[in-house]
């Protein structure tokens, strides 16, 4: 991103040559190696790779355990552990298929989706609303939005950087491949709403926890979450109709699908409480079915109501120390 335009720069520069970045080109040039094969037995080898996973991410598994339990405090042991496992492997098909989205072709990646709802989206389209898809952290979230600018719809989005600078450029420019504008987070919302006035869709991800003072405390499943009251802000200001999405791969039948819920309605309302928590009562509707496809490992709950103190910090030193 440039000091004068909030877009993502997608310009290759000389520096990601540096030595630094050889060991992300070599895993970059696996991914795309690995788009090539079968996705089944690509997911073969994701199974068997995820209890390996598992025992060595054990800060992420602490965060996810922690999520599980704060989200279904009815499962047991056994059931979270089920979930977990369940979701490594689900992130671990989807990382091992990631470069399908730079090196394969736009008919086989349509192909290799199936989508339900199909029809709220069409009578959005035909009513000529702009759209604000309301999508969560799922595995397969890019994925979603790679198909749905690979129909043709015009699209922006909004998303944080990554660490490795060289990473964040390939996954940036993946993300851009069929049109879609990225803008950094840094860039702030007056962007994204010009950008939607203009006619383009917006694929949000509402689910982050940006902290107290940004955010309302709403029900999320079994507990409070800070939660960012943004988008019955947006939907309001830009005159968008908000459609609930959910993109997740299915890993028994070894291909993608998007969920699509009918629009928020009415929405907004005159109350933002309610608004916010509407927003995360569509987010769980999404994940009824599809529990393990969430990314359990985000940081959630770090916002406590009753606390100015993280809300896994204590946990992850204790695991850290193990």
């Amino acid at each position: 991103m440039s000091g004068h335009d909030p877009v993502y720069d997608l310009a290759f520069k000389p520096r990601y040559l540096h030595p630094r970045y050889w060991p992300t080109w070599l895993a970059i040039a696996l991914l795309w190696l690995l788009a090539w094969l079968p996705a089944r037995l690509r997911d073969r080898v994701a199974g068997a790779l995820a209890p390996l996973l598992i025992r060595l991410a054990k800060k992420q598994c602490y965060i996810a355990r922690t999520n599980i339990r704060l989200c279904f405090p009815e499962l047991g042991e056994a059931e979270v552990e089920r979930m977990l496992r369940h979701s490594i492997r689900a992130g671990l098909m989807g990382f091992l298929g990631y470069g399908e989205w730079t090196a394969r072709g736009k008919r086989y990646l349509q192909g290799r989706f199936e989508v339900r709802g199909q029809e709220h989206l069409d009578a959005c389209l035909a009513a000529g609303d702009k759209i604000i898809f309301m999508i969560p952290h799922t595995w397969a979230i890019d994925a979603g939005g790679l198909y749905l600018t690979s129909l043709g719809l015009p699209m922006c989005t909004m998303m944080h950087s990554a660490k490795n600078e060289v990473f964040d450029w390939f996954i940036n420019r993946q993300r851009a491949r069929f049109g879609g504008i990225v803008y950094e987070r840094d860039a702030g919302i007056k962007a994204v709403i010009k950008t939607i006035k203009t006619g383009k869709h917006f694929f949000y991800l509402p689910d982050q926890d940006h902290g107290r003072e940004a955010s309302l405390f709403v029900p999320f499943f079994a507990e409070l979450k800070a939660t960012l009251p943004a988008l019955p802000k947006l939907a309001r200001l830009t005159g968008a109709r908000v459609l609930p999405v959910l993109s997740v791969y299915n890993t028994e039948r070894h291909r993608y699908e998007l969920i699509i819920r009918p629009p928020m309605a009415p929405y907004p309302t005159a109350d933002l409480t309610d608004d916010t928590r509407a927003m995360n009562a569509e987010i769980e509707a999404l994940l009824t079915d599809w529990p393990e496809q969430y990314m359990w490992f985000l940081k959630y709950f770090q916002t406590q109501v009753d606390s100015d103190v993280g809300r896994y910090e204590a946990g992850i030193r204790k695991v850290r120390r193990q």
